[in-house]
């Protein structure tokens, strides 16, 4: 793997975004150190077939019409599922999320996944709002609930798990991305 985003660049990435993913995480009700984890673990897992594999979809010179973009590494039918599932929850519009559409999108029509897949490609900050939103779904396949708080380790981890993978065991993954979240929910040292 050549690694695109190293560790360091995946920090400030996170540092810079510190203040959206806190606002993310408090409007669709999910931990922003989970948030964190899973764009640390996606992040710094990007090598450097991915931005080629987005330069083929973005160009139509592959006859794929979707890939995982962007720092959450998303595909467009995945963030179209989860932007359906924040309308559907009451959490957000497709006006609020800046899609214009005059119609409910359809993960069944390649326009309205390329719409979704452009967005998340090109606005980093929609693509963060997606990740947090995508958490609260995967939450919701894996428990049942939304309500991280209540989660133990173990859901927590399934639902960690879920972001990266369509399974209902933990995975590496999930070990990984728990051990993050619980890394970035640690106050930070006082000076």
């Amino acid at each position: 793997m050549i690694g695109v985003i190293s560790q360091e660049r995946a920090m400030e990435i996170l540092a810079k975004y510190s203040g959206w993913i806190e606002e993310v995480g408090r409007r669709y009700q999910v931990p922003p150190a989970a948030v964190k984890a899973v764009l640390y673990k996606e992040m710094t897992q990007t090598d450097l077939m991915d931005p080629l594999a987005d330069l083929a979809v973005w160009t139509g010179l592959t006859s794929r019409k979707d890939s995982s973009t962007g720092y959450g590494q998303i595909f467009g039918r995945t963030g179209l599922l989860a932007v359906n599932y924040a309308l559907d929850q009451g959490l957000a519009s497709y006006a609020s999320l800046g899609l214009e559409t005059d119609h409910r999108l359809s993960v069944d029509d390649p326009e309205d996944i390329r719409l979704v897949w452009n967005r998340l490609r090109s606005d980093e900050g929609f693509n963060i709002e997606v990740c947090a939103i995508n958490l609260r779904l995967c939450a919701q396949e894996m428990t049942g609930r939304t309500d991280f708080a209540s989660f133990s380790e173990e859901e927590t981890r399934l639902t960690l798990t879920r972001y990266n993978a369509n399974v209902r065991h933990v995975t590496a993954y999930g070990e990984d991305a728990f051990r993050l979240m619980q890394m970035f929910s640690e106050p930070a040292p006082s000076v």
